[in-house]
């Protein structure tokens, strides 16, 4: 397709331009730098890679466990992963069958939820064990840790100019960080994205996404309030939009179609909105798009349950990690006693400008 200049960026006339298929359950997705890849990975210990110009797949092999983050330097070729056991990976991700560079067993205590590029090509990494780690990109070192909160760590966002960086929890803490002192600056509460009733056996919800827009003066955390029980824990999805500066909560976002889950997918866009993807738990789940500033949002699409946002870098394109039932209850139930039938997970492309009328759309590269 020929390039399209980023004045026709229109997300009332986005459209599911291509489907890329896998056989696991995809929970996180990213574009390349250069934007000709995309990386997926989830409930499998392979990551998976599309050439979006050719639409080969190539499996990436190199975690024991299942990968549930990936992350791109874009000053560098270098991608990093993380799985469920605490291991981060790096591989040069244009190589033709790609294997890690360097690999980092036991980085964290347990699961490494969350993956964030920082500058001079280092990364960041948390999860479980509540402690952020700054490593070196080059050779997997460690530079610096981040210490004080006190639950789980779902995620991170690095502001845009690369001085500081935001941390949140399942409390719904959202901590910021100066990248250089490791010194705490200030904390978002956004409690009200985490709910402990008398009868739960566990505090639900937390900060589950988190986006900077584009000048740093604005923060989203994507989330949900109100869980119900600890059973599938259902609520309703939020995202609370705060002024950096200041600390002040400015508007809280709500999905317009039936959701119930957690906003588990942010990204602002070039123009300044706001996208975001919720989780499907008991009820549907959709990609809504918002004004920051405005309390319902401009445009719906109605979607399988995601789990991650990311924007091409020609910024008229998102990839939203997505679940796919395989017709069966459960992992596997009706299928033979000897059998494990996982679903399926899917990367949806949705294109943010009106459909081409000779357009058609790709499914299954």
């Amino acid at each position: 397709m020929t390039p399209i200049n980023t004045s026709s960026l229109d997300v009332t006339k986005a459209w599911v331009s291509q489907t890329l298929e896998h056989d696991r359950p995809l929970t996180c997705c990213r574009f390349s730098p250069c934007g000709r890849f995309l990386v997926a990975c989830g409930q499998h210990e392979q990551v998976v890679r599309w050439d979006l110009e050719t639409g080969e797949k190539t499996a990436l092999v190199g975690h024991s466990s299942w990968v549930d983050s990936a992350v791109f330097q874009s000053d560098s070729k270098q991608l990093f992963t993380a799985d469920y056991w605490g291991t981060i990976c790096c591989w040069p991700y244009d190589a033709a069958r790609p294997t890690p560079t360097w690999t980092r067993p036991e980085a964290h205590d347990g699961w490494v939820r969350v993956l964030a590029a920082a500058p001079d090509g280092n990364l960041l990494s948390a999860g479980n064990d509540r402690v952020i780690r700054l490593w070196s990109g080059q050779d997997g070192k460690p530079i610096r840790e981040f210490s004080g909160h006190q639950n789980y760590i779902f995620s991170l966002a690095v502001a845009p100019d690369g001085k500081t960086f935001v941390s949140g929890d399942l409390f719904g803490k959202a901590n910021q960080w100066d990248l250089a002192s490791g010194k705490l600056i200030r904390t978002f509460e956004a409690g009200v994205l985490n709910t402990r009733l008398d009868n739960f056996l566990a505090n639900v919800g937390g900060i589950r996404s988190l986006a900077f827009d584009d000048d740093g003066k604005l923060l989203a955390c994507g989330g949900m309030t109100d869980a119900k029980s600890n059973s599938f824990c259902a609520g309703k999805p939020a995202v609370l939009v705060f002024e950096v500066t200041t600390g002040k909560l400015l508007q809280t976002l709500r999905p317009r179609h039936t959701s119930d889950g957690p906003i588990k997918g942010l990204a602002f866009l070039a123009d300044g909105t706001l996208a975001g993807h919720a989780e499907h738990l008991n009820g549907g789940s959709s990609l809504e798009f918002w004004d920051p500033d405005q309390p319902q949002s401009k445009h719906v699409i109605k979607r399988n349950s995601g789990y991650c946002l990311d924007v091409h870098p020609d910024g008229l394109r998102l990839a939203a990690a997505t679940f796919k039932n395989n017709g069966r209850g459960g992992n596997g139930r009706h299928s033979k006693q000897d059998e494990y039938a996982s679903h399926n997970g899917e990367v949806a492309i949705i294109s943010l400008f009106e459909k081409p009328s000779d357009a058609a759309t790709s499914e299954g590269s």
